[in-house]
């Protein structure tokens, strides 16, 4: 059906936008812009300068940040074998692994590592201080496989949705997500004693892929780097990495629920308990479920958690961050980096050092070694200094040492429903690459996709949509929330063909940018070719795999696949021929697949008979038949709808379905 007639009236504005935007509308109809959504402190704070001076050598400089670099890479080695092995419970101190001096030289091929070096490359080549939107293209340009709040903002960055907007809520449903947090060690080594500096900067930056309690991950990080090259005690450290963070925020808050609880004497374990019961719950990444948390401020409280009943000591910080559980490699790695900072590389104990290669091996994706990367912050670290006034004499670097903490800007992502948009263009089709409704404290109850030209999907998206003439056209996306918000997203395109044939079918799937070793194109599911049982050519099937977690856990989305008609269709019967299966998945999970049929906007389901049956228990590779089976499924009765789709939990610990053939009759 069309749109209100009150959109014709700004059609033509909305035709000159050359990139997405979006408005929220409240429970009085009132439209919103993004900038406004942004929840900023309602007081104006003057900054408070107060420093004194310190004067270090350039050898205790080399030895601090050399320090640093050696923690988080044995953090991140020694505790890589557990990360998100546990959700929800505490690792037993007896399941740390074994530390062993070769252990270290693993840390080069995480991505807890190397994806600082785009940021120090771009500094290198434009600065420290260097514009934000130098490291945006750096990171952009950059081919290692990322995940989460990384993946979205370099998607976004590709996508000409830039910097900051590549890491807004708007345009990123990772925003709060860990990334920044992870990598932003180098940065706070930049910055030796100049905390406030160094927590601006960190806000700044962290914008490229995170916002709000995301940001503020790394500015806590960066925060205590700083505070560590000239502190005086670990408590000195950790206070100052959460004065710098606002307080009234989610992340402040939950950092001070930790330090309340240490200052009242309570063991590590019911201080850990009060964040799982208060915080573990608070999670707006849509691709880790039930109880597993990747959400930065949580993690960040276990960074702090490691610090109080570590006690300085670098072999009980790590193992008690690592205990904590969900992302429990990256934790300790940065608690570590900050005491390695604190202690310096000659102070480590050599477990440690002894088996690093300084010089050989490559951080992955780089042309940089350790000694390398290290040489290279050392040079930005001086840079800085100079910068912010200190001076340089006889080999000793005097610069003013921050003694009063002063808050980053307030932010935090607003309650309400949200929705990402990821579209591409060709002639007159267009392929959607995502379309993901999402919310913070808001359950999303539907949406619609209104093409612009006078169509509008219910609740369904295709793979691609043609449209029939050539001409400008303004999609909107709006998606309702359980409590009256709405939200909306307009793109505007292109057709650029006279007249383009039109199909009246249109695939639909929960995943339309898979990974893995499948076809890419989803039409594959329509071809006709229907491959033999057994067979193990993975090209000739379609699955909804996704980057969404590393290590194998499932995400935390059902899996669909099926067609919307532009005109009604009676349906009765569906043939489905699986694809291949996996060690990780590729079939429904035993009892959740579910055959449901479109109309008025609402998926229903119907009943049906299956020939022959479906498995209907189990989630293991083996329970589900030999790959490339057919299945049919007679609906009871025959029913006209708009669309048809086979609905249920993607199988496997990666939670996706495989598709070699679906065919509707």
């Amino acid at each position: 059906m069309k749109k209100s007639i009150k959109w014709i009236a700004v059609l033509c504005l909305f035709a000159l936008m050359l990139q997405a935007c979006g408005s929220k509308k409240t429970n009085n109809g009132n439209n919103i812009s993004p900038e406004d959504e942004v929840i900023d402190d309602p007081t104006t704070v003057t900054p408070i300068i107060k420093t004194e001076k310190v004067t270090i050598s350039e050898g205790e400089l080399m030895d601090k940040i050399s320090g640093g670099w050696i923690g988080q890479m044995v953090g991140v080695a020694w505790a890589a074998a557990t990360e998100f092995q546990y959700a929800g419970k505490m690792m037993p101190a007896t399941s740390m692994p074994t530390w062993n001096p070769s252990m270290i030289n693993n840390a080069f091929g995480q991505d807890d590592l190397y994806v600082e070096i785009p940021f120090l490359d771009a500094m290198k080549e434009n600065g420290a201080n260097c514009d934000p939107s130098y490291i945006a293209e750096k990171f952009r340009d950059s081919k290692f496989a990322l995940w989460h709040a990384n993946y979205m903002g370099r998607e976004n960055l590709l996508n000409g949705i830039m910097f900051p907007e590549s890491g807004s809520y708007l345009y990123n449903y990772h925003a709060d997500d860990i990334d920044w947090q992870i990598e932003a060690d180098f940065l706070g080594m930049m910055y030796p004693g100049m905390v406030n500096a160094a927590a601006e900067r960190a806000f700044e930056l962290g914008h490229i892929m995170n916002y709000g309690d995301g940001v503020y991950g790394g500015v806590f990080v960066s925060a205590m780097h700083a505070a560590a090259f000239t502190a005086n005690s670990v408590e000195e450290i950790w206070r100052a990495g959460i004065e710098v963070i606002p307080e009234g925020t989610e992340f402040r808050t939950l950092l001070e629920d930790v330090v309340k609880s240490y200052e009242a004497g309570d063991s590590f374990e019911k201080n850990w308990r009060m964040l799982e019961t208060k915080w573990a719950g608070n999670d707006l990444c849509p691709e880790l479920p039930g109880k597993s948390n990747i959400d930065a401020k949580l993690n960040s409280g276990y960074i702090l958690l490691g610090m109080l009943y570590g006690e300085g000591d670098l072999d009980k910080t790590i193992l008690l961050s690592t205990m904590c559980g969900q992302d429990s490699d990256c934790n300790p790695s940065s608690a570590a980096s900050v005491l390695g900072n604190y202690y310096g590389a000659s102070k480590l104990p050599e477990k440690y050092k002894s088996g690093l290669d300084y010089v050989n091996t490559k951080f992955s994706y780089t042309n940089y070694n350790f000694n390398d990367a290290m040489q290279l912050n050392i040079s930005l670290t001086k840079e800085v200094i100079i910068r912010e006034g200190g001076t340089v004499s006889d080999g000793k670097y005097t610069f003013d040492k921050d003694i009063v903490y002063n808050p980053v800007k307030f932010e935090q992502w607003p309650d309400g429903v949200f929705v990402y948009l990821n579209l591409g263009m060709n002639g007159n089709t267009v392929s959607f690459k995502e379309l993901t409704p999402y919310s913070k404290n808001e359950k999303v109850l539907g949406y619609t996709l209104d093409m612009g030209d006078g169509y509008v999907f219910n609740n369904a998206v295709p793979a691609k949509y043609t449209y029939a003439k050539s001409g400008t056209y303004i999609i909107t996306v709006t998606v309702t929330g359980d409590k009256g918000t709405q939200f909306e997203m307009k793109k505007v395109v292109n057709a650029s063909l006279a007249e383009a044939a039109v199909l009246d079918t249109m695939i639909i799937c929960n995943v339309l940018s898979p990974y893995g070793g499948g076809s890419r194109d989803i039409g594959i599911i329509c071809d006709g070719v229907v491959p033999g049982v057994g067979t193990s050519n993975d090209k000739l099937q379609y699955d909804t795999y996704i980057l969404g977690d590393p290590h194998g856990n499932p995400g935390a989305r059902d899996a669909y696949i099926g067609y919307v008609y532009l005109q009604k269709k009676t349906v009765s019967q569906i043939v489905f021929t699986e694809g291949g299966h996996f060690g990780n998945g590729g079939w429904f999970m035993g009892g959740t697949l579910t055959i449901e049929v479109l109309n008025n906007g609402k998926w229903e389901k119907v009943e049906f008979t299956s020939s022959p049956e479906y498995p209907t228990s189990g989630n293991e590779t083996g329970k589900f038949g030999k790959s490339y089976e057919t299945f049919t499924f007679t609906l009871d009765k025959p029913v006209s709808c708009e669309g048809v789709r086979l609905y249920g939990m993607g199988g496997g610990g990666a939670a996706f379905i495989s598709v070699s053939e679906l065919v509707v009759k």
